[in-house]
């Protein structure tokens, strides 16, 4: 099995890898002995990791976003450390503001008549990239420096606030724009040879492979299910068939297939999700205060529970956002049920489970305490086997099962 994989990954260098990187080791050298460097290093690693953390909160690649600025960073003249990850994240963005207006509805219930104020969507508009987000907010490019997704979220929410009556509400929301290509050239400025450069080392995980992982899997087999009518054992097959899926920070992977790359706990739990359901866990927001990820995202969208109301599909959590301190992280996984007394979680976790294969960290299924290689939805056994995940608060979802 691990030389089969071992074989994949040459593959993946010798086929996807062989023009672009044959052209950057080609300039690539070491200043100190002259000696031609292994590999192309865009980036110092506290760089990267900027960029993989304001992409976790955008959704956007965060490879691209780094590789975009990277190149551009060159063609102006400038270091990568003078781009704003902030700025580039948010071009591929889209902001959609939905008008709403008030009525009034006549309903009855038990033989009364009430007038209930409903609310319908009357027009909506579409604010493209960091220029259309600083129109819609009339603000400046440099309003973003030392920012984070948490203060566009604050500002938007200022701003519909501002905008709202008693008979009309403004409803923003961002996503990411996919028409990457169009992006790069037309918004960030790349020129041809630079975007394509960018799309190539995204479509071939290389920056993936400098920051430390390995990836080379085959495309998944998901089982027939129809999405918005899922059993909750459907669910544990979906989140079963990645076991082994590689980890990496700020990894998303929010559309239907197999995911596009690696993927973190939160990135995860809406993947199996949106498989079983069309839409992932995480919406809405976070409260003033709160830092913005992931996992807070997926805490705020669902309700409590205790630990003996577990189901099948409900979610996991070390901390609550609202208690976390400052710099750390949460981690969240989904509850697939009970065996022999014991609780099972499957989670995609970070370099505390990681493998010789896979140092960052992998999907992997765990009890609370102790450590496990048996898999409940299978019957079977993986190897290695992964360490006790010791969450402490539950959390369900507002999905229904099928059989709820």
């Amino acid at each position: 099995m691990k030389k089969a994989f071992l074989f994949k990954i040459t593959l993946l260098f010798g086929t996807m890898f062989s023009g672009i990187l044959l052209l950057l080791l080609l300039f690539v050298v070491c200043m100190d002995g002259g000696a031609e460097s292994s590999l192309y290093i865009p980036a110092d690693d506290e760089t990267a990791a900027a960029y993989q953390a304001i992409c976790s909160e955008t959704g956007v690649p965060w490879d691209i976003a780094l590789m975009a600025d990277v190149l551009l960073a060159e063609q102006l003249g400038q270091r990568i450390e003078e781009r704003e990850p902030l700025i580039t994240s948010l071009q591929f963005c889209i902001l959609t503001v939905t008008e709403q207006e008030a009525y009034e509805e006549e309903i009855t219930e038990n033989g009364q008549k009430y007038q209930v104020t409903r609310w319908r969507d009357v027009d909506q508009k579409i604010y493209a990239g960091t220029d259309g987000i600083c129109e819609y907010l009339d603000i400046t490019e440099s309003w973003f420096a030392g920012k984070t997704i948490q203060d566009v979220l604050n500002a938007l929410q200022e701003k519909r606030e501002e905008d709202q009556d008693e008979d009309t509400d403004y409803l923003p929301a961002l996503s990411v724009n996919e028409a990457y290509e169009e992006i790069l050239k037309k918004r960030i400025g790349l020129t041809d040879k630079n975007s394509d450069t960018v799309l190539s080392m995204h479509n071939s995980q290389y920056l993936a492979q400098v920051y430390g992982y390995v990836y080379g899997f085959d495309e998944i087999e998901l089982p027939e299910l129809v999405v918005g009518d899922v059993t909750r054992q459907e669910l544990t097959q979906v989140a079963a068939s990645l076991l082994g899926h590689p980890y990496l920070i700020g990894g998303k992977s929010p559309s239907q297939g197999s995911p596009k790359g690696p993927l973190d706990c939160s990135g995860f739990v809406d993947w199996v999700y949106i498989q079983c359901f069309g839409t992932g866990v995480s919406g809405g927001g976070v409260p003033d205060g709160v830092a913005m990820s992931g996992t807070a995202l997926q805490w705020y969208a669902t309700a409590p529970i205790s630990k003996e109301d577990l189901q099948i599909g409900d979610l996991a959590f070390l901390q609550d956002p609202a208690k976390l301190g400052k710099g750390k992280i949460n981690h969240v996984g989904i509850y697939i049920g009970e065996y022999n007394g014991a609780k099972y979680f499957i989670h995609c976790a970070g370099r505390a489970y990681g493998t010789e294969d896979l140092p960052n960290g992998r999907v992997g299924i765990s009890r609370l305490s102790g450590s496990n290689d048996y898999n409940p939805v299978t019957g079977g056994h993986f190897s290695p086997a992964m360490k006790g995940c010791n969450f402490r608060y539950f959390r369900r979802p507002n999905f229904a099962f099928r059989e709820d």
